[in-house]
């Protein structure tokens, strides 16, 4: 077995997990909110021709409430997913979600209470870092936005999050961190 040379484990809040989403999904976010502006526009659009030209109440009423739906999906529909991704999870995996990141010579493996999985230093394209967490994005072939949360109280390994950026930014042969942060 590889040597392990960092472990993080945490608690997957809400809170965290709300950080997390929004950091890894922030493009996919921002092409929701397009697309959703245009479909409102197209909306309203047809409802305001049925009204003019057909008078149809019914049909009328129906495009409204589709365009006033995806103005709500403007504002509030990455809230939203994110609150169903965290259900999702909580479903699947129960109600405390235990996460435990290690970091071996030659992968990282993260394990959700009972489910494992593995991935290699190489897929880590870049990394955020927030008050309380790192959250490290990971780029592969195929694969969508995708990251891991790391929560920063939880390294107690000797080097604390200063030691571990140096680790990371040397395992991934790129400066995630920049010196003057590592």
């Amino acid at each position: 077995m590889a040597k392990l040379f960092y472990e993080n484990k945490f608690i997957l809040t809400g809170k965290l997990h709300a950080e997390y989403f929004r950091h890894c999904f922030k493009k996919l976010q921002k092409e929701t909110q397009i697309i959703s502006l245009i479909l409102a526009i197209l909306s309203l659009a047809v409802s305001a021709v049925v009204m003019i030209f057909f008078r149809n109440v019914l049909f009328t009423s129906l495009f409204a409430v589709l365009s006033l739906y995806f103005i709500f999906m403007i504002f509030f529909g990455y809230t939203f997913r994110q609150w169903i991704d965290y259900r999702r999870l909580t479903d699947e995996h129960g109600d405390v979600l235990v996460t435990i990141v290690s970091f071996f010579s030659d992968r990282v493996k993260v394990k959700v209470n009972k489910t494992e999985l593995y991935f290699k230093y190489s897929t880590i394209d870049s990394a955020y870092e927030t008050e309380d967490s790192i959250i490290l994005l990971l780029k592969a072939p195929g694969m969508t936005a995708h990251g891991q949360l790391l929560f920063k109280p939880a390294f107690k390994e000797e080097g604390g999050v200063e030691g571990f950026k140096k680790f990371l930014n040397q395992k991934t042969g790129k400066e995630l961190f920049p010196e003057e942060d590592a």
